[in-house]
């Protein structure tokens, strides 16, 4: 796990009242303390002002490079566990050395079984390691990783460490031991369009336009369209019509059909087939109509059961 420093903040103040910079904290701390190692002075200050846990959880995404959080599992188990070790102990109103501490232990004892894979007997023999010699008043002459804290500060970190990470350790090992499935999702959509209007029900809504817009434009040119359609096939009907019953005629041997001129014949088919034909045609077309409209909405009725 890399860890981003902040360089040129501030921490606690000298004895002159001056401000102590990170760099100060780091030359200061005596070897071997858990001090300032994955969050610094500004940085512990700057999460101790995060007003909500949304805030402080976004805050600490930041400075842990935890960014895959969202997505990554691994990612979002530890920040959720620095996150809530952080509020505890802000809490139990450690200052700012304690906090830094606290999280470096916590981060110890998680890349313990991520990276050394260590037993659950293993890890807490190491977390009683780290606060043994807690309470003495020289730590230069012993290293003392947690000398900052106190003997009862320690029971309280051993217990809550016990009752959430040790708690809950096979958890734990299962996460950093298995790899995350990667899921793709996907859906197939299927739509359906609506024909064009070629019967006697008007077509569906046009992405909700003015009905005046609808009419003035769609509507017109629907009708004008047809109308034209219409009047070229009546036209090719009658002249297809008057063509046959002449070739018909003119085969015929009958004396009183050759007295009548070929012009006057067409003229009495083309009137025959404009008033009687077409007409008896057109109704039937309807009637064809109204029953394909009745079979559709019988099958949609029967489809949304």
């Amino acid at each position: 796990m890399s860890i981003k420093h902040a360089s040129g903040g501030k921490s606690k103040n000298t004895k002159d009242g001056s401000a102590m910079t990170d760099e100060e904290a780091f030359e200061k701390e005596p070897n071997g303390s858990f001090a300032w190692k994955v969050l610094v002075p500004s940085q512990v200050r700057a999460l101790s002002q995060c007003e909500t846990p949304h805030e402080l959880e976004e805050k600490m995404a930041s400075i842990l490079e935890f960014d895959e959080s969202k997505v990554e599992l691994t990612q979002a188990c530890q920040l959720d566990c620095y996150v809530i070790a952080f509020h505890w102990a802000k809490d139990k109103c450690f200052d700012e050395r304690q906090l830094s501490g606290f999280i470096t232990l916590v981060s110890n004892i998680l890349n313990n079984i991520k990276e050394h894979q260590m037993s659950k007997a293993e890890n807490i023999t190491y977390l009683k390691e780290c606060f043994s010699g807690v309470g003495s008043e020289n730590p230069d002459v012993v290293s003392i990783p947690l000398y900052f804290f106190k003997l009862e500060h320690a029971k309280l970190i051993m217990q809550y460490l016990l009752t959430t990470i040790f708690q809950h350790y096979k958890l734990y090992e299962y996460l950093f031991t298995q790899q995350q499935d990667e899921l793709i999702i996907g859906s197939d959509l299927c739509t359906e369009v609506c024909p064009e209007m070629s019967g006697p029900f008007p077509p569906p809504l046009q992405e909700a336009i003015p009905v005046e817009t609808y009419e003035l434009f769609a509507v017109q040119k629907d009708t004008e369209k047809l109308g034209s359609v219409d009047a070229m096939d009546e036209a090719t009907i009658t002249e297809q019509i008057a063509d046959s019953v002449l070739k018909a005629v003119e085969s015929s041997e009958s004396e009183i059909v050759k007295t009548v001129p070929t012009s006057d014949l067409r003229k009495i088919i083309e009137n025959i087939t404009k008033e009687m034909v077409l007409p008896a045609k057109a109704e039937i077309q309807n009637k064809i109509k109204g029953k394909e409209a009745t079979y559709l909405a019988r099958i949609s009725k029967i489809q949304a059961k």
